[in-house]
């Protein structure tokens, strides 16, 4: 899913009596950029570029020149709107051996750096997502990838992270990360997705 981030400044200038919004393209936090669109009676706006920034004027319905703003400059002008801004959701892959529940002795590490960074966000709002391949049939997957959901929720519970706060969901089959056809293994399918928000 591409996606991108932006933030919408929303100015009011008192003495000239009109009302201004301002668009600034972020880049991911991967460093990745998508694109954005201003849309006014005047025409379309395209940002496509880090840090890239362009004005409408409500009144006029028209916007400014595409201006590329420095990362500092962006800091500075909007540093306290950005600090304002939701953490990017992180995710944690555990992988199952066909037919199987339970978690492999590499699961270990990656349970300790889930938690840690769960404790670091001081989050409790977190998905356990339990899915499989498609060997075997659905209604079988389906509870598979249920037990697989409630090991790896068991697992976080056990190192003390509390089950309030975990939404558990199963999907079976359903949302394989690579499409395949009726009873082919595929690993990276077999998988309980942690999404720390």
């Amino acid at each position: 899913m591409n996606s991108q981030r932006f933030m919408i400044i929303p100015f009011i200038s008192f003495l000239a009596a009109c009302t201004s919004t301002t668009v600034v393209l972020l880049p991911d936090s991967d460093g990745n950029v998508g694109q954005v669109e201003m849309i006014t009676d005047s025409g379309t706006t395209v940002l496509n570029k880090a840090y890239e920034s362009s004005e409408a004027e409500k009144q006029k319905l028209s916007s400014t020149p595409n201006v590329l703003l420095s990362k500092e400059i962006v800091r500075d002008k909007y540093g306290d709107i950005l600090a304002k801004e939701p953490l990017i959701p992180e995710h944690f892959k555990f992988y199952f051996k066909t037919g199987k529940a339970d978690l492999q002795a590499e699961a270990q590490e990656m349970l300790l750096k889930s938690k840690a960074r769960i404790e670091e966000r001081k989050s409790c709002d977190l998905s356990v997502i339990g899915h499989t391949d498609r060997v075997e049939n659905d209604d079988l997957n389906y509870l598979l990838s249920m037990v697989r959901a409630a090991n790896v929720a068991k697992a976080l519970v056990d190192l003390g992270i509390p089950l309030n706060c975990m939404d558990i969901r199963y999907y079976g089959e359903s949302y394989p990360v690579i499409p395949t056809l009726d009873d082919v293994a595929e690993p990276l399918n077999r998988r309980v997705e942690i999404e720390i928000r």
